[in-house]
């Protein structure tokens, strides 16, 4: 999974040097899942890199408040993209409606999965494909009319 993001992250314009924030829990698979993510961007840290020895401690076993830190943090980001379809990408979908969050980026994993099981494509290909896909899911959060907001 890693290496899909990995390529993602390249084909829509994220420079190596690129601060990459890891949001959540340990990944399927554990921290050697990340290890692809990290190679190719170096800069990728998480809440437990950030923290002093000992500041999580108190945390430890309280996985709302360890998950409010990573939404304080996210807040700060200029993109966001989620992994999954999850609450805390709802939120801050939600929060950079209201107060101008950069960028979000909702991966359309249904349609991109069979680009990347094709191998024979060429990536300046893949990386158009990719590009038209993530158009319209790349663009600042757009604001809701007062009806729709009432319908979610």
């Amino acid at each position: 999974m890693s290496k899909c993001i990995c390529r993602l992250l390249k084909t829509l314009g994220a420079p190596r040097n690129a601060r990459i924030y890891y949001a959540g829990g340990e990944p399927f698979g554990g921290t050697e899942a990340l290890e692809p993510l990290k190679r190719e961007f170096p800069n990728m840290i998480t809440k437990e890199a950030l923290a002093k020895g000992g500041e999580l401690d108190p945390y430890a076993n309280r996985p709302s408040a360890l998950a409010e830190i990573d939404y304080i943090v996210s807040l700060s980001s200029d993109v966001f993209m989620p992994s999954h379809d999850g609450n805390m990408g709802r939120v801050m979908q939600g929060q950079g409606t209201y107060s101008g969050h950069k960028k979000f980026i909702m991966p359309n994993k249904r349609a991109m999965l069979p680009f990347f099981e094709n191998k024979s494509l060429p990536e300046e290909e893949f990386g158009k494909i990719m590009k038209q896909l993530h158009k319209t899911s790349m663009k600042p959060p757009r604001f809701r009319n007062t009806r729709e907001f009432m319908m979610l």
